[in-house]
C-alpha cells in the first residue's frame, strides 16, 4: 500500500513517517467505464481520489434527468469533504467512471487526523475543495444566469479544444440543453460569422462578438 501512496500526489514532499496510520484503512480498487462510485443519496466515510481515468459528476432532477456537473481526471479528489470534525459525508452527486480508472481511498476520520498533522497537507486540501467549490460555483451560474446562447457561446469560448473533441450531443448532455437547441444556436453563429466549421472542427473567426454572449450585462 505504501507504493500506491507514493502515486498520489497529494502525499508527495509528506514524511513517509506521518503517512504510517493511513496505510491499515488504505483500499486501492479499479472500475470500469459506466460504473458508479457513489450516488447523491449515499452517507459515506471514506475519502476517494482517482489515480487515474474520467469521472463526471451530475445529480438527477425530480423528472429523473441527469443535470450535468462537471469532470474529474487522474490525481482528482473525489470526495467533497465538508467539515474537518464531521466523521461522515452526505454526496453532492453522482460519480460515474467515464474511463477505466483506479481508485485509492481512506478511512475519513483517520485521513482527517492524519491532514491535521501536516500544515502542506492541509493547503492542499483546502486549495482542493476550494477548486470543487468553485466548479460548483460554476455550473450554478451557468444554469441560473446564462441563457443557452450564452452557454454555448463560453464553453466554444473558453474550452475550444475540449467542445473540438467531443461529439455534439455530449456537448448538449454537458451543457444541459437540447440537442436541437445546440444546432440552433451554432447555426446562428455561423450566420453571424462569429464561428466557421473546417474539417469537422469549429474555429472562432470573432472572440470578441463570441464573448459578448457571456459577458453582457454580468
Amino acid at each position: 500500500m505504501a507504493l500506491l501512496l507514493d502515486q498520489l500526489d497529494f502525499f508527495k514532499e509528506c514524511d513517509p513517517q506521518k503517512l504510517q496510520p493511513l496505510l491499515l484503512s488504505t483500499k486501492f480498487k479499479t472500475y470500469e467505464a459506466s460504473d458508479i462510485l457513489v450516488y447523491e443519496d449515499d452517507d459515506i466515510n471514506r475519502v476517494y481520489f482517482l489515480l487515474e481515468g474520467e469521472v463526471k459528476l451530475y445529480k438527477v432532477d425530480r423528472f429523473d434527468n441527469e443535470v450535468f456537473l462537471y469532470t474529474l481526471k487522474d490525481q482528482a479528489l473525489l470526495t467533497n469533504i465538508g467539515s474537518l470534525d464531521c466523521d461522515r459525508i452526505s454526496c453532492f452527486s453522482n460519480v460515474e467512471f467515464l474511463l477505466p480508472s483506479r481508485v485509492i481511498s481512506f478511512d475519513l476520520k483517520i485521513f482527517k487526523e492524519v491532514v491535521k498533522t501536516d500544515i502542506t497537507l492541509l493547503v492542499k486540501l483546502v486549495n482542493m475543495l476550494a477548486d470543487q467549490k468553485q466548479m460548483i460555483d460554476c455550473m450554478v451560474t451557468m444554469g441560473m444566469v446564462y441563457d443557452v446562447t450564452a452557454k454555448v457561446a463560453k464553453m466554444i469560448y473558453e474550452h475550444l479544444d475540449l467542445y473540438n473533441s467531443l461529439k455534439k450531443q455530449e456537448i448538449s448532455y454537458r451543457l444541459n440543453i437540447q440537442p436541437a437547441t445546440l444546432s440552433r444556436v451554432l447555426a446562428k453563429f455561423i450566420r453571424k460569422g462569429i464561428i466557421i466549421e473546417e474539417d469537422h472542427k469549429t474555429v472562432i473567426l470573432s472572440r470578441d462578438e463570441l464573448a459578448h454572449y457571456f459577458t453582457e450585462g454580468l
